[in-house]
C-alpha cells in the first residue's frame, strides 16, 4: 500500500465534499426544502451518497475500515503523548508494539498485521488522521537532574519570588547569564544529487568559543555584553567596534559600551563576575530609583561575598533559581539565547565565506561580529499574532517574551507549571493507566533508591600493595542502602519512626524474635526457594525496614519481595520486585509457609506465626 494514495486519472472521485457541506445538504432534505436530486445538484454531492446518508445505509467510511475505533486510536495516542510529557517519547516502533500489546490483551487477531504487529504505514496513516492534535517532533535531550524539577520546588520558588518582586516595575527586574559563542557555524541543508552518501560543505571551523555575559530587564532593556576571552593578556584591538548603543542600553550609565576581560580557561570565575557586577550592572542599577532584583543561577562563581555586600548596600535583591531549572525558569535560556545563537551562526557563516583562508575568528574581529548579530536580532519583525507584536525592536520583544514565559513578569507560576508533567492521576477514561503513570514517575524522578558502599580508608604502608583479602578485612560490614522497588514504597513521605540497627553477630535472635520468626540454627538453609526476613535501608541509611522475601538466585544473591495483606501472617507476591542483597542483610530464616492463590491468580503465602516485619505504608 502506498504511503499516500494517488487517484488514477478518470477514476471515480470519493468524498469530494466536507462534513459541513454534507450536513447542510441533509438538513435541507430533512426539512423538505430540497429534494435529494436538487440537493445533489446544488451541493455537488452524488445522488447515491445523499440517498444512502438520508436512509441511514452505507454509513461507514469509504475504503478499508480501520482496525481500531476512534476512541481506541485516541487512547493509544494519548498514551504516547503522556509518555512524551514525562520525558520518554515513544518512537514509531514503540507505538507499533503498544498497539500489538493492546490487541493481544483483548484476544483480537488482525489478519492484515503480521503477528498482530502493525506496520509502519499504519502509524503514518494514524498520525495523518489525527494530525490536528499529534505529530512527530525532534526531541532535545535533557539530563535527569533537570527532569527532577518538581511541582513542589517550583511552588516554593514562586512563593519566595512573589514577596521579592511585589510592586516592582519591569525595569527593575534583571536576569543575567553567560553563554558561549562558538566558532562552528553549524549544519545547514543544501541541494545535492540524490544518492549522495556524504554531503559536505567546505568551510573552516574550530571547537573554540568565547564567553559572553548577557543581562537584560523585564521591560526589554539589554545591557552591553561583557566578553571574556581565553588568554593570559588583553590587547587594545580586541575591544574595538564592539556593541555600543542600540540595540543595547545607550544611556549615560552604559555609554562606555561593552566591556572585555580574559581568563586562562575562557570561562567566567568569581573575579570576572565581580568585575562585571561592579563595572557593567551596578552603574545601570544605580541610575534606577527604588529596589532592584537580580535573578541568576546558583553557580559557585556567582556566589561572591563582595557582590552580596554590594547588593545590600545598593538595595539590590540577589535571587537564585531552582537548581537545574534554567531551562524552565531562566528568561535568557528560555527565549533569548536561541535567536541570539541563530543570528550569530548566520553572521559567522557569511564572514567565513568572505574569509575562506582563516580557520578561526580572530579576537579583534569578534566584537564587530557580535555587534552585527545583535543588530540582526533587533531587525527581525514580529509575527502578527505574537503577544508583543506592537514592539518593533526584536531584542526588546524577545526579552519581554522571555520574562513572561518564565512567569517572572507578569508574575504567573502557571507559565512554568504547565511545562511539567501532571503527577496526579486524572479520569482513567481520558488518561493512561495508573501503572504507566507510576512507571513514568519512577523513570523521571527515580523510584529505586540505590546506594553505594561506604568507603573505608585502608591502612597500608607507603609503597606496599594490597590484596582482596586486605580490602575485605577493612571494609564496612554493611551497605549504606539497598534497592527498594517502587512497588514496595509509596511516593509520599517515609515513616517517622526509626528502627535501631543491632549488629547481627552480637544479638542473633532475641526471645521476642524467636517466638515470632522461627529460624534455622545453621547457615546451610540458605538455598533457592527459602523464605527469609531481609532488612533494607532508606535513602540516607538512617532508617531500616524489614520485608519477607524468597531467595531466587544464589550468585548473586537475589530475592523477590512479598507484601503483607493486612496482617503479619498472610503475604502477597509483588511481581518484578527483585533485589540483590548480601548475606549479612538476612535477619532470620523463616519456616516454609503454606501457599495459595488470590482471586487475581497471584501467589500468596501464609505463615503459622506473626512475622516481625516493618514495611513502608
Amino acid at each position: 500500500m502506498p504511503r499516500i494514495y494517488k487517484r488514477k486519472l478518470g477514476s471515480r472521485e470519493y468524498r469530494n465534499y466536507t462534513e459541513a457541506r454534507l450536513e447542510e445538504a441533509l438538513t435541507q432534505i430533512v426539512d423538505g426544502k430540497l429534494t435529494i436530486r436538487g440537493a445533489s445538484q446544488l451541493y455537488n454531492i452524488s445522488y447515491g451518497t445523499l440517498y444512502n446518508k438520508y436512509k441511514g445505509t452505507h454509513v461507514k467510511k469509504p475504503g478499508a475500515q480501520p482496525v481500531f475505533s476512534e476512541s481506541e486510536e485516541e487512547a493509544l495516542l494519548k498514551s504516547a503523548a503522556k509518555c512524551a510529557d514525562w520525558g520518554y517519547p515513544l518512537t514509531i516502533l514503540d507505538l507499533r508494539f503498544l498497539a500489538k500489546a493492546f490487541l493481544d490483551r483483548q484476544g483480537r487477531v488482525v489478519s492484515k498485521f503480521t503477528n498482530n504487529l502493525p506496520g509502519v504505514e499504519w502509524v503514518y496513516s494514524l498520525l495523518r488522521r489525527h494530525k490536528g492534535e499529534y505529530s512527530q517532533r525532534v526531541s532535545s535531550n535533557i539530563k535527569k537532574a533537570r527532569a527532577n524539577v518538581s511541582h513542589e520546588s517550583i511552588h516554593a520558588y514562586f512563593n519566595n519570588l512573589t514577596t521579592v518582586v511585589k510592586d516592582l516595575p519591569a525595569s527593575n527586574i534583571f536576569n543575567y547569564d553567560e553563554t558561549n559563542m562558538s566558532d562552528d557555524p553549524g549544519k545547514k541543508q543544501g541541494i545535492y544529487r540524490r544518492g549522495v552518501k556524504y554531503p559536505e560543505k567546505i568551510i573552516n571551523f574550530s571547537k573554540s568559543a568565547t564567553t559572553v555575559m548577557v543581562c537584560g530587564s523585564a521591560d526589554g532593556v539589554i545591557l552591553p555584553p561583557y566578553v571574556i576571552y581565553k588568554s593570559a593578556h588583553l590587547y587594545d584591538t580586541w575591544k574595538e567596534e564592539g556593541p555600543r548603543g542600540a540595540p543595547c542600553c545607550g544611556k549615560t550609565c552604559c555609554s562606555q559600551g561593552s566591556r572585555f576581560n580574559r581568563t586562562s580557561s575562557g570561562w567566567i570565575d568569581s573575579i570576572t563576575f565581580r568585575d562585571w557586577f561592579r563595572t557593567s550592572f551596578l552603574p545601570h542599577a544605580k541610575a534606577l530609583p527604588g529596589r532592584k532584583v537580580l535573578i541568576g543561577d546558583n553557580l559557585s562563581s556567582h556566589m561572591d561575598d563582595d557582590v552580596l555586600n554590594e547588593c545590600e548596600k545598593n538595595n539590590i535583591d540577589f535571587v537564585c533559581l531552582v537548581p537545574y531549572s534554567t531551562h524552565l525558569c531562566q528568561p535568557l535560556d528560555v527565549a533569548f539565547f536561541r535567536p541570539m545563537k541563530s543570528a550569530w551562526r548566520n553572521v559567522l557563516t557569511n564572514w567565513k565565506m568572505q574569509n575562506p583562508r582563516l580557520s578561526t575568528v580572530p579576537k579583534d574581529t569578534f566584537p564587530r561580529l557580535l555587534q552585527k548579530a545583535l543588530k540582526k536580532i533587533d531587525s527581525v519583525q514580529a509575527k502578527p499574532n505574537s503577544p508583543f507584536a506592537n514592539v518593533t525592536e526584536g531584542v526588546k520583544r524577545n526579552l519581554m517574551s522571555a520574562f513572561k514565559a518564565t512567569g517572572i513578569f507578569p508574575l504567573s507560576r502557571e507559565q512554568v507549571l504547565k511545562r511539567l508533567p501532571i503527577v496526579e492521576n486524572s479520569d482513567p477514561t481520558n488518561e493512561v493507566e495508573s501503572c504507566l503513570t507510576d512507571y513514568l514517575r519512577e523513570q523521571r524522578y527515580g523510584g529505586q533508591l540505590v546506594g553505594s558502599r561506604r568507603r573505608t580508608r585502608l591502612n597500608v604502608e607507603p609503597g606496599a600493595s594490597v590484596s582482596t583479602a586486605n580490602a575485605v578485612d577493612t571494609q564496612a560490614p554493611e551497605r549504606d542502602a539497598h534497592d527498594l522497588n517502587a512497588s514496595n514504597m509509596d511516593q509520599g513521605n517515609l515513616p517517622s519512626n526509626n528502627v535501631e540497627e543491632v549488629p547481627r553477630d552480637l544479638v542473633p535472635i532475641d526471645e521476642a524474635t524467636e517466638s515470632e520468626n522461627p529460624v534455622s540454627e545453621t547457615q546451610e538453609d540458605l538455598e533457592v526457594g527459602r523464605f527469609v526476613l531481609v532488612k533494607f535501608y532508606s535513602r540516607r541509611g538512617k532508617k531500616t525496614y524489614k520485608y519477607v522475601c524468597r531467595i531466587t538466585c544464589m550468585d548473586p544473591l537475589l530475592v523477590e519481595g512479598f507484601k503483607s495483606m493486612g496482617n503479619k501472617k498472610d503475604f502477597r507476591l509483588v511481581r518484578d520486585d527483585i533485589s540483590e542483597i548480601e548475606e549479612t542483610d538476612i535477619l532470620s530464616y523463616l519456616s516454609r509457609p503454606r501457599t495459595f492463590a488470590s482471586k487475581d491468580n497471584v501467589e500468596c503465602v501464609q505463615f503459622n506465626f506473626d512475622v516481625n516485619i516493618l514495611e513502608l505504608p
